[in-house]
């Protein structure tokens, strides 16, 4: 499994649960021994909820990289079972397939060439989910460059309920654009899997019209102004 330590954990985790990471799903905890670091990590997911503890480290992130390793190392088994693409990657899939629309924006499985259709496809949707245009605070992307490219992960806290604590780690990318996109496949695969977004986004859009257009000024009555003379005369009788 391709990437840093973290982000392959993460990835393993995902692929094993099938779900998207939970906030609580994976916790570090890192000791100070004077000016070195330790770090454990706990696979709360998992059953037992394992912990590992990694080799001291001169700092806190690096702590929690080799606790991650060591978490891999000891699922090496697991690890190398699992499917290094992810799963329907190269194949694509039309959005009828799973039985609803997209509004125009389907998303792409794999390739190079589709770079950025993925994330179109979540920024579409995820608006027809709010109803409301999208923020800049609404899709976190956290990137970090590894030995094959670069992994992203993503957020998007503003989904309801317990959707806004889930992250999404998409596979290892040539550029940091590709990793966005491979972690918007993950994000967009979960969300088409949901029956409740499924119905919003099957939905047909309503397009709303101005309430104004088609209306002119004035009414049925205009208003007019005139002057007028009545049989005003003077005239001498005979």
């Amino acid at each position: 499994m391709a990437g840093d330590a973290k982000t392959s954990l993460n990835q393993f985790i995902q692929k094993s649960l099938r779900k998207p990471i939970g906030k609580g799903d994976i916790v570090y905890t890192t000791q100070t021994f004077g000016t070195t670091y330790q770090s454990t990590v706990a696979l709360i997911c998992l059953e037992g909820s394992p912990q590992y503890a990694g080799e001291t480290a001169a700092t806190k992130k690096e702590a929690e990289q080799n606790a991650a390793l060591i978490a891999l190392q000891n699922h090496s088994d697991a690890v190398a079972a699992l499917p290094t693409t992810t799963p329907g990657q190269g194949k694509k899939r039309k959005a009828g397939d799973a039985g609803l629309g997209l509004g125009g924006a389907t998303p792409v499985l794999g390739g190079a060439a589709a770079t950025g259709q993925n994330k179109l496809a979540v920024n579409n949707a995820l608006s027809r989910i709010l109803k409301r245009p999208l923020s800049k605070e609404d899709t976190v992307f956290q990137s970090v460059q590894t030995v094959g490219g670069f992994q992203c992960t993503l957020s998007m806290p503003g989904l309801p309920g317990e959707w806004a604590s889930l992250a999404w780690a998409g596979e290892v990318g040539g550029n940091d654009k590709q990793a966005q996109d491979n972690a918007c496949l993950q994000a967009m695969s979960a969300i088409q899997s949901d029956p409740s977004f499924a119905a919003q986004l099957a939905a047909p859009k309503v397009v709303k019209q101005n309430p104004n257009k088609g209306k002119g000024k004035g009414g049925c009555f205009g208003k007019g102004k005139g002057k007028g003379k009545g049989d005003k005369g003077k005239g001498k009788g005979d």
